[in-house]
């Protein structure tokens, strides 16, 4: 693949949308990758027996004999999480996840996250209300999900936000990977204090699993990781993109009484937090008449596939009357994120309890601050558009 226009690292999206036009299937030699950025492609591929969970073969070019150490044990963990694992174990994994999804459970994160919302002042401020009123409320559903009391799941949430900042490969950096790597040390410790004296269901679960060798570990605290990491940043994002639309031109179509399911899916849509899918070929395959190899790296980009011209006319324009293609921001198929029933009832709950305590009356457009990588991208902060000096990436 000839690199032209913006590159990989200073204009991920841009580079990886052109790709998408330009290519849709693409090999890309520096990174031993084949890119796979259309819709259609991306929506197929995610359930298709062929290709597995990541399993990382791959190390950047360039590192010393200890920074290749560190990228190894770094990559080797978060490989063990459930949505890069694959059956058997991933089965198993997932049946341990489940007991934390269920309708009860949904419901009393739910009402964790109204009461935080309608606990907040109704006079805090428009460029304050996101960290003031929003991010408490997700963090308190968090809590809740986890029987975590806050002070010690902020522990948790540090570690999953050093592991979670080494990105994906095409950005990989060796001192984020030895953040990452004691980060995961941490971790590990935290969750072996949680399986000797368990004070949750969750932990006891997964206390009696280690203790039954059916998980070591390693393997609970990588499920801890994905928890976290997975639920508090992801829904942030998509709830900063829906405050955007609901306080921008678009704000004056939605009527919360009628189109807050569809505004939440198309906050998540347009969000997409997580950027990438990474599978390996568990065989020989034909993608587009390209020959892939079996344990070839294949990444299936679900923003680009979300932002697809061909399935969603005016792609970056937020609509609640798009009809056909769903998005694939949660994954598709045995790896769609457990959380996604989850998450789209607590973005609509912070919605409806924000709008029923006056806190979404007389709003300014509203915007948020991003931070972009490769593989994800994940707000700072929402603030007052006039206030705000940093252009916001599509």
């Amino acid at each position: 693949m000839t690199q032209t226009g913006p590159s990989r690292q200073s204009a991920p999206l841009q580079w990886l949308r052109e790709l998408r036009e330009s290519h849709g299937v693409a090999w890309d030699e520096s990174m031993n990758t084949w890119y796979v950025t259309r819709y259609d492609d991306v929506y197929a591929l995610l359930n298709d027996p062929r290709l597995g969970a990541q399993v990382e073969t791959y190390c950047p070019p360039g590192l010393s004999e200890r920074q290749r150490r560190t990228y190894w044990r770094v990559t080797n963990f978060v490989d063990l999480w459930p949505v890069f694992s694959d059956p058997p174990r991933h089965s198993g994994m997932r049946r341990l996840l489940l007991p934390l999804f269920t309708p009860a459970v949904i419901r009393q994160v739910v009402a964790a996250v109204a009461g935080s919302v309608a606990a907040s002042s109704t006079t805090v401020p428009a460029d304050r209300m996101f960290a003031a009123v929003v991010r408490p409320a997700l963090t308190a559903g968090l809590c809740r999900l986890l029987d975590e009391p806050e002070e010690a799941l902020a522990e948790l949430a540090d570690c999953a936000a050093r592991i979670l900042a080494i990105g994906a490969i095409e950005s990989y950096d060796p001192e984020s990977g030895l953040r990452a790597e004691q980060a995961m040390d941490e971790l590990v410790g935290l969750v072996a204090e949680r399986c000797a004296t368990p004070r949750s269901a969750f932990t006891s679960t997964l206390s009696r699993a280690v203790s039954e060798e059916r998980l070591n570990l390693l393997d609970a605290a990588a499920m801890y990781a994905q928890i976290v990491s997975g639920a508090l940043e992801p829904a942030a994002t998509a709830v900063a993109r829906l405050l955007e639309a609901l306080t921008g031109p678009q704000g004056a179509a939605i009527d919360l009484a009628e189109d807050l399911d569809e505004a939440v899916d198309e906050a998540l849509r347009l969000a997409t937090p997580f950027h990438l899918a990474t599978r390996r070929a568990l065989t020989d395959l034909t993608l587009h008449g390209h020959a892939v190899r079996a344990e070839s790296r294949v990444v299936l980009v679900l923003v680009t596939a979300n932002s697809d011209p061909r399935r969603f006319p005016d792609p970056f324009t937020f609509r609640v009357d798009r009809t056909g293609a769903r998005h694939v921001a949660f994954g598709r198929g045995r790896h769609a994120c457990l959380g996604a029933v989850l998450t789209r009832h607590v973005m609509r709950e912070m919605i409806l309890e924000l709008n029923a305590q006056g806190l979404l009356r007389d709003l300014p457009p509203l915007e948020p601050v991003w931070n972009v990588e490769f593989g994800s991208r994940f707000v700072y902060d929402v603030v007052a558009g006039a206030s705000s000096t940093t252009p916001r990436p599509r």
